[in-house]
C-alpha cells in the first residue's frame, strides 16, 4: 500500500482521492480472491440438486450461490475492513490535512504521547467495534444454514 499511496499522491494531490483510491486498490484484492474462491468451491451436487428440481434462476442464486459465496466474503471484508483502516490512517498520516492521520501526526510531531495514543487506541476500538458489533451479527444472521446443518449431522 505504501507504493500506491506514492502514486496516488503523485496522480491526486493530497486530496481526499489518495486515501479512497488507496484503500480501493489495497482492498479490491482481497475481496475478489475471497468471492472467487467462494464462487469455485461450490459443490458440484448443489448444482446438480438445483437442476434436478428445475429451480428457476433467481432461486438458484439467492438460495444456492449466494450463501455460499458470502460465507467466503465475510472473511475477506473483514481483513480488508482492517487493511483500509490503517492504508486510510496512513495516507491521512501523509497526504491530508485532516482526518485521524493526520490529527496523528499533529501529535506525533509535538511528540504528545498520550495524544498520540489515544488516537491509536481510538482507531483499534471503532475497528473491533465495527467488526464485533456490526459485521459478527450480519455474519451469524447470514449462515444460520450452516449451524442448522452442523446440529442436524451431529457436529454442533
Amino acid at each position: 500500500p505504501i507504493a500506491w499511496l506514492v502514486l496516488a499522491m503523485l496522480w491526486f494531490g493530497t486530496g481526499d482521492g489518495t486515501p479512497v483510491f488507496t484503500v480501493f486498490i489495497a482492498s479490491f484484492p482481497v475481496v475478489f480472491a475471497g468471492g472467487m474462491q467462494g464462487a469455485r468451491t461450490l459443490e458440484q451436487r448443489w448444482r446438480d440438486l438445483s437442476q434436478v428440481f428445475a429451480l428457476p434462476w433467481h432461486m438458484r442464486v439467492t438460495d444456492i450461490y449466494l450463501p455460499h459465496v458470502i460465507s467466503y466474503l465475510f472473511p475477506a471484508w473483514i481483513v480488508a475492513l482492517g487493511s483500509s483502516w490503517r492504508v486510510v490512517v496512513m495516507a491521512e498520516l501523509l497526504a491530508s490535512s485532516d482526518g485521524v492521520g493526520a490529527a496523528l501526526a499533529s501529535s506525533r510531531a509535538q511528540l504528545d504521547m498520550p495524544a498520540t495514543l489515544a488516537w491509536i487506541g481510538a482507531v483499534v476500538l471503532l475497528l473491533l467495534a465495527l467488526e464485533y458489533l456490526l459485521l459478527e451479527p450480519v455474519k451469524r444472521e447470514i449462515e444460520r444454514w450452516r449451524e442448522a446443518g452442523a446440529r442436524r449431522e451431529g457436529l454442533a
